[in-house]
């Protein structure tokens, strides 16, 4: 999976800017990266009365268009950020840009002020960056944050040198674990983002032995249910005729 850091802020504070001299600066490093932005003042990008918005209308759940250079498919419905990392297995980094609400992954601030800085901070913040970076009276007022300040221009090659080392790969955002020796995963997300973690990440997904997808999504599990999951299939499958003997076990179960 790709490593992820997102950026946030408020409206027309520098977001897009910050991402594109990233992208370019990633990009140049030789690493295949893509972006995911979230939207949430509106419902669609399809346009309204088009041939794709009439197939939308009349009931199709996906909808695929194929102008001559790019290829566009409008799902239906909202994806979790799990499942839109999906179609982005292959990239080695993915800025996204929004998802503040996110507690598990890296994250620079965009701001036009020292006050709008304050109120993305959640302790998962690499840098502040962005308008605010023009000016000398709200960087000062941001002092206080204890973060690197770094234009989103003539700054781009440290914020990528910062992506680089900081960034890591999405937790599961489980709230109550215990596997590693922090609480939560939001408190292993702002322990790797001050650099007092290892940056393995989450221990439960690096186990390779059993692995549980639903709908697409691997579900970490902890070493009790894993063992109970595992010792009943293999059990079960033990028991039928002419099996050889175990290696691998593949199982898809589709709902209707």
């Amino acid at each position: 999976m790709p490593k992820l850091v997102a950026v946030v802020g408020g409206k027309h504070s520098g977001k897009t800017t910050i991402i594109e001299n990233l992208l370019s600066q990633l990009k140049t490093r030789g690493y295949r990266v893509g972006t995911v932005k979230e939207m949430v003042r509106i419902p669609t990008l399809d346009t309204p009365e088009t041939e794709t918005d009439r197939y939308t209308t009349a009931g199709a759940e996906i909808v695929v268009a194929v102008p001559r250079e790019e290829t566009v498919v409008f799902l239906k419905n909202r994806l979790s950020l799990p499942q839109i990392l999906l179609y982005l297995h292959e990239m080695d980094y993915v800025l996204l840009e929004g998802f503040e609400k996110e507690k598990t992954l890296p994250k620079i601030i965009a701001a036009k002020t020292a006050q709008e800085a304050k109120e993305f901070q959640d302790g998962l913040a690499l840098a502040l960056s962005g308008i605010i970076a023009d000016s000398t009276e709200e960087t000062s007022k941001a002092s206080e944050l204890q973060l690197p300040l770094l234009g989103s221009v003539r700054d781009a090659e440290k914020l990528a040198d910062l992506v680089e080392q900081k960034a890591f790969d999405k937790l599961p955002d489980l709230p109550h674990c215990g596997e590693c020796e922090y609480e939560s995963c939001y408190e292993l997300a702002k322990a790797l983002v001050r650099g007092d973690a290892k940056a393995d990440g989450c221990v439960l997904a690096k186990k390779k032995r059993f692995i549980l997808e639903v709908n697409g999504v691997r579900i970490p599990l902890k070493a009790f249910p894993e063992q109970i999951f595992q010792s009943t299939l293999e059990g079960m499958i033990e028991s039928l005729e002419f099996i050889p003997k175990i290696k691998t076990v593949k199982i898809e179960i589709e709902k209707e």
